[in-house]
């Protein structure tokens, strides 16, 4: 069966590995068949994560997802692409409100939000399409920001079955746009220098508004 890795970050990054809508279309380009498609991912681009659903979705062939470590955020959109969506009993599920960085007035702001708002929308549209799950529901878990083990996973509808191996999450869990996240044994405490830098960035850009 062909197989697909997405490990890294969704879309381009300059923080380390990643996986663009166009590195996903270039490969399934030459794939034939049914595919399974491993996902390691904090996530990424929102944007992305619906281009290389909609790939996986319209692909001529099925496609079989198999959560090696984790699939959040943005991530945990493309997993909804599956067949089936098989997790390891210690990989995991987050998912979240679409989360943003915005430099500008008071109009710039609520642009923003209203953007987001759609965002959201579309992403539970995604989660309803493969989970059991009403819209308001699964809402409701995006703004707690839900983490899901294989077993609560299944029973919500968010993945179909268990695999028989247990797989290790990515020690990647700096990003800012999680609020949550499991500690140590499954995921390390965050690295805050991407914080950080993001922080260095904005001033940046503040300074020259």
């Amino acid at each position: 069966m062909n197989e697909l890795t997405i490990y890294g970050d969704i879309g381009e990054s300059f923080w380390g590995a990643s996986v663009s809508a166009v590195d996903v279309k270039d490969l399934l380009a030459e794939m034939e068949g049914d595919i399974a498609v491993r996902i390691n991912s904090a996530g990424g681009s929102v944007f992305d994560g619906f281009a290389i659903y909609n790939l996986l979705a319209q692909h001529d062939g099925e496609v079989h997802v198999k959560v090696d470590g984790w699939a959040a955020s943005a991530a945990s959109v493309i997993a909804m692409a599956g067949d089936t969506i098989e997790m390891a009993d210690n990989s995991m599920i987050m998912i979240h409100d679409p989360w943003t960085m915005t430099v500008g007035d008071s109009r710039d702001m609520m642009k923003s939000a209203e953007l987001l708002d759609q965002i959201r929308d579309n992403i539970v549209t995604t989660y309803q399409a493969k989970s059991s799950l009403d819209a308001e529901t699964i809402s409701e878990m995006m703004k707690d920001e839900t983490w899901m083990k294989a077993d609560e996973a299944i029973e919500k509808g968010f993945a179909t079955a268990k695999t028989s191996q247990q797989a290790k999450a990515s020690n990647s869990a700096d990003k800012p746009w999680m609020n949550k996240a499991p500690q140590a044994p499954e995921i390390k405490a965050p690295d805050m220098s991407f914080v950080n830098i993001q922080k260095r960035k904005l001033k940046l850009l503040q300074a020259d508004a």
